[in-house]
């Protein structure tokens, strides 16, 4: 007669050898589908690995035979050595867990013969982090998100923007929406907490972590497809400068590449909420981001633009994809009917011209195209003060000139460039 402890075939392979036996093994986790079992095992997860520095401390503060005796019984409860995974792979196998099955759920639902199913794996993972038990997970796993192995910090990513967004597409976005709508208003009620995180999220320079910073990004990208989530973000000059400077003042002008380009993107995304209607759920929701766009730029006009929009983004220290983001940015906000008061300021004040026209002589065809999309709002204002009139009055023969040959060969397949071309040279000749 075999013994119960008798290995099984190939048991090593299922998990035996690699991830420890019986009920409390990583294997168990690939076969859970409790969701709140789930989330409660990642937050008792994460509280051990945020523990972690502390219990090296005391073992550093201990002598080395009770260092020994501690370590060994560490090993024992909970160490990385096969029989008894560290908490890092329970945590990143709990996380992709749930993703797994928000990913799963949402296959089904979207399948016609399961159009009308109510999506219980999405509203037991909502009611459990907005719960009072769980309701500081989110915010703790984004803190500490570059504490948490690649593959955790990326399913915390996964499973927040999920939630803030599931309502927004598919046929069976209907479903999702009512989870959706109230995941946000959990984050809103969480705001300075989550926000501050993720703003923070950003700075590699803290945690050296690039990907963090990306991630965060997509979250601060997810957060603003809200109305009340964009309408906290710019409510109050405070929260502009705590949650939308810090991307102006540094995290665009880092050197790695992708943190510059994914804080540059959400820096487009604050500036011009409302003017692409694909970024938003419905007309209503565009319209009101556009009004409160609006009233953020304005009330803070001089910090944003003349203090650092201007100096920082198109001067010549600024490269050229800064530059280029920054002049498409200023264009779309100036050409934004909502933005009228915006645009009027902008346009008649002479330093802001002669930015404009010295990046109309730039050497990169793609920035001179961008900065006469802004040149010509100068050119066609009906009510420029006398100091705008002046400036374009004495350089208009040369900019005449300089005008007819710019982006010639593009006018043959774009008319409406080639219109607004002529239709700006001809307001220069008669001025």
């Amino acid at each position: 007669m075999s013994s119960d402890n008798t290995p099984k075939p190939f048991e090593w392979l299922s998990g035996g050898l690699f991830f420890g036996k019986g009920k409390g093994g990583i294997e168990s986790v690939d076969s859970c589908k409790d969701v709140l079992q789930l989330l409660n095992g990642i937050n008792e997860n994460l509280t051990a690995i945020v523990l972690e520095p502390e219990k090296e401390s005391s073992k550093e503060e201990s002598a080395s035979s009770s260092l020994d005796k501690t370590a060994a019984e560490d090993s024992n409860k909970g160490g990385d050595d096969g029989a008894n995974p560290a908490p890092s792979k329970f945590l990143e196998a709990r996380l992709n867990r749930v993703r797994v099955l928000l990913y799963d759920e949402r296959r089904s639902t979207s399948q016609q013969e399961h159009r009308w199913s109510s999506p219980t794996v999405a509203g037991a993972t909502m009611q459990a982090l907005t719960g009072d038990g769980l309701k500081h997970l989110m915010p703790k796993l984004i803190e500490f998100l570059p504490r948490l192995s690649f593959e955790s910090r990326k399913h915390v990513a996964t499973v927040f923007n999920y939630l803030l967004v599931c309502g927004f597409e598919g046929s069976d976005r209907d479903l999702y929406k009512p989870i959706m709508a109230s995941f946000s208003d959990y984050v809103e009620k969480n705001f300075d907490l989550i926000l501050t995180n993720i703003v923070k999220g950003y700075d590699c320079s803290i945690h050296g972590v690039t990907d963090v910073g990306l991630h965060c990004g997509a979250m601060y990208r997810s957060c603003l497809k809200h109305v009340n989530l964009y309408r906290e973000l710019v409510s109050t000059t405070e929260r502009v400068e705590r949650y939308i400077l810090p991307l102006l003042d540094k995290y665009v002008h880092v050197p790695n590449f992708d943190i510059s380009s994914c804080a540059m993107e959400s820096l487009r995304l604050v500036f011009t909420a409302g003017s692409d209607g694909s970024f938003v759920s419905d007309e209503s929701a565009q319209r009101q981001m556009a009004e409160l766009a609006a009233s953020f730029l304005t009330r803070d006009y001089e910090m944003i633009w003349d203090e650092r929009f201007n100096p920082k983004l198109m001067s010549d220290q600024s490269n050229y994809m800064t530059k280029r983001v920054a002049l498409q940015i200023l264009s779309t906000v100036l050409l934004t009917r909502s933005n009228y008061a915006i645009m009027i300021k902008y346009v008649n004040s002479r330093k802001n011209l002669i930015l404009v026209m010295h990046l109309l002589r730039d050497t990169s065809p793609h920035i001179t195209l961008d900065a006469f999309h802004v040149f010509k709002v100068f050119v066609a204002n009906p009510n420029k003060i006398p100091e705008v009139t002046k400036i374009l009055k004495d350089n208009s023969p040369k900019l005449c000139a300089y005008l007819e040959t710019l982006h010639y060969d593009k006018e043959a397949s774009d008319t409406q460039f080639r219109d607004e071309k002529a239709l700006i040279i001809a307001t220069l000749r008669s001025m």
